[in-house]
């Protein structure tokens, strides 16, 4: 018997990957530094351009037309899948077909097998929380950080006996004969771009925690609302390209930060009432099928600004002041908005650097670059990488770029 495929990130792209090679009979080993799958998915909303759930793909290529949702794939349950949470490779070593890698298995405190989801922990202890009702594997999870009077009465009473605040993290060496690197990307926060003072005022936010504030199972249940003091936000502002396409920060684009705001700009126009946006840019990039996404929001009322932003003023009130020249009427405006957006620049996920070195691949901009543009997935010899990991993607093409991965290790299994 072959050894199984490590697949490295349980992402969009990981899991694409995962659950392909599971059905097509190829064992994989699925390790994800966090206590859930899902990656950045998790916190995005709506997906663009389909407005599905995120979690919500196209089913595979031997079931045409059909959708299927991760959160309901049972990944803890598909015998070829070895999901390893709370986890991380240490160290990879040997040669193509047979890796040596060691793993740091985390803690399990809660088994996703056992766990209900009936909430009593969560009830009882601030140290137990549902990531999301997506979450896979569907189960709480512990923070041992955080562990409150209440946390023993809450292991103690688990119905099911879900809960063992004595687990410890073990370290595991397996043999592997292909690896895929599905790391994902990181969303900039940008505290050291001092123009746009983000981290001095709880009103000047990111995409993605905007994408949290509109999200229905979030903390605000889709109800916009100011950050400062959870008044009704009326006027939102956003600005394109913070720390993107900047020799200071990164100098690529990231190339889906456009339609991220345009998407956010959309879902503010049609899903909640008398709110403004505008978004200020220096290009607005929407290609392919997201130009509609530029139409319908000019149609419902967004301005676009070209221009920069030159000065932020909080008010006492908890609006903001700002201060915005206008490239095309070669003039200033000035703007009162309740909350003001940054589209941060993706930037590669914590260890991809260690991976790259570890593994002698080559660099594209701190992302995993590939042998060659023909071979965009195949960064060595039987070294794999997909979505993200390569630079920013959208959800699309990570599910593409994880499929023909998937092809490549078939074709080498044959």
């Amino acid at each position: 018997m072959s050894n199984p495929v490590l697949i490295i990130g349980a992402g969009v792209a990981g899991m694409t990957a995962a659950v392909e090679l599971a059905d097509s009979g190829i064992k994989t080993v699925l390790v994800e530094r966090l206590s859930t799958t899902g990656g950045n998915a998790l916190n995005l909303y709506k997906a663009f351009p389909t407005d599905d759930c995120f979690y919500c793909f196209e089913g595979n290529r031997w079931r045409p037309g059909i959708r299927k949702c991760f959160y309901r794939s049972a990944l803890t349950e598909q015998p070829n899948i070895d999901l390893k949470m709370n986890s991380q490779v240490e160290e990879i070593s040997g040669l193509p077909g047979n890796f040596s890698v060691k793993l740091d298995i985390g803690p399990q405190y809660v088994d996703p097998k056992k766990c209900t989801m009936c909430g009593l922990c969560i009830e009882k202890s601030k140290a137990f929380s549902l990531v999301s009702p997506q979450c896979q594997p569907q189960a709480v999870v512990y923070d041992p950080e955080i562990e409150d009077t209440g946390t023993t009465s809450a292991a103690e009473e688990c119905p099911t006996k879900a809960i063992n605040l004595d687990a410890k993290s073990t370290k595991k060496i397996i043999s592997v004969s292909d690896i895929v690197i599905a790391t994902g990307y990181h969303e900039m926060q940008p505290v050291n771009v001092d123009e746009y003072g983000y981290g001095t005022h709880p009103n000047i936010i990111t995409q993605l925690e905007l994408a949290r504030i509109l999200d229905p199972l979030g903390e605000t249940k889709g109800v916009l609302l100011r950050p400062s003091d959870g008044k009704p936000a009326k006027r939102v502002m956003m600005v394109q390209c913070v720390g993107s396409r900047d020799e200071n920060y990164y100098a690529y684009c990231s190339k889906i930060c456009c339609v991220f705001a345009l998407k956010h700009a959309a879902i503010l126009t049609q899903d909640h009432e008398d709110v403004e946006v505008s978004v200020v840019y220096m290009d607005i990039r929407t290609y392919d099928r997201y130009e509609k996404y530029y139409r319908d929001t000019r149609n419902a009322g967004v301005e676009y600004i070209r221009g920069r932003v030159s000065r932020i003023e909080p008010q006492d009130d908890g609006s903001l002041d700002i201060i915005v020249f206008d490239s095309l009427l070669n003039k200033y405006l000035k703007f009162s908005v309740d909350i003001f957006v940054l589209s941060s620049a993706l930037e590669p996920s914590a260890g991809s650097s260690q991976i790259i070195s570890s593994l002698g691949l080559k660099s594209a901009s701190g992302f995993i670059g590939a042998i060659n543009p023909e071979t965009e997935v195949v960064v060595g010899n039987r070294i794999y990488a997909c979505g993200s990991a390569l630079g920013p993607s959208e959800v699309p093409e990570s599910v593409t770029q994880a499929r023909a991965v998937v092809s490549k290790i078939l074709q080498s299994k044959e």
